[in-house]
């Protein structure tokens, strides 16, 4: 126990830590204040259950350490986490709690933009993390190509699960319920054109005959995991493209594969030898 307090204190920078906590307290007084009612905003008791689960997502990292050697979830950075608490803030805290997949129309589109390339910078980190778990030796454009592949499977598997949430449990986790958008477009500040939740917002008068604007609010789910998909892939894209310009793991004094040329080489002659 000593030494996972000590590992979970001193491995983060001083500044991590707090950041870490500033973006912890935000959720904790949003999940009181959805209890209690503190402010305006609160008084939800349905919107704790989100933010309650998404808050143990807050200390993946910390999670992580309690694993043993032979996982490679334990070689992650601390680093990883200052990405991944600000991701869970945007979904629960901003998205949810302040309202701002409805009451602005871009912040659902940012958001997979920015979760697509955390995602792909995380399954970088993932690899290499089993590289040094395993010490092995990995082509880098392998690697590469994995992680932009693990934020791709990740962005659309989340989507498989808002579809089915809404599909048979009620939710609306594709952000497609048009009461929810007019009371954001009528809210204190509010207007129609940023409430609108998506990025075509009058595809119904241009489509001819037979397009209604209740046609076109009937596909807004689709539109919604369709954009998604799109800005899922694109985050994971323009990471991809700057690690095959810069794999900072396998590049100067920070390349992995070099700190394992050496078992490597003393594997080789052994599998030799084992063959004749």
């Amino acid at each position: 126990m000593k030494d996972y307090i000590k590992r979970i204190t001193t491995i983060p920078k001083k500044w991590e830590l707090v950041w870490w906590w500033i973006i912890r307290g935000a959720m904790i007084f949003g999940i009181i204040d959805s209890l209690v009612g503190i402010t305006s905003r609160g008084g939800n008791p349905l919107m704790v259950k989100q933010m309650a689960a998404n808050i143990v997502g807050m200390f993946a990292w910390e999670i992580c350490q309690m694993m043993s050697k032979k996982n490679f979830m334990r070689y992650l950075p601390s680093y990883i986490q200052d990405f991944t608490v600000f991701g869970f803030f945007m979904a629960s805290f901003c998205g949810a709690y302040l309202n701002l997949y409805y009451s602005f129309r871009f912040y659902d589109l940012i958001f997979h933009l920015f979760g697509g390339a955390a995602g792909a910078l995380f399954g970088y980190e993932a690899l290499v993390a089993m590289q040094h778990r395993d010490k092995v030796r990995s082509h880098v454009p392998f690697v590469v190509i994995a992680a932009f592949g693990f934020s791709f499977i990740c962005g659309n598997a989340w989507e498989i699960v808002e579809f089915v949430l809404d599909q048979f449990f009620g939710s609306d986790a594709q952000h497609w319920c048009r009461e929810a958008a007019n009371a954001a477009a009528n809210a204190p500040g509010g207007n129609e054109f940023l409430a609108n939740p998506h990025i075509i917002p009058h595809v119904a008068t241009v489509m001819g005959e037979g397009w209604t604007a209740e046609t076109y609010q009937i596909r807004w789910a689709i539109m919604d995991t369709m954009e998604d998909i799109i800005c899922n892939t694109i985050g994971g894209a323009v990471v991809y493209v700057v690690l095959l310009i810069w794999p900072y793991h396998h590049t100067g004094k920070n390349n992995v594969n070099n700190l394992y040329t050496d078992i490597v080489a003393e594997k080789k002659p052994r599998k030799e030898a084992a063959v004749k």
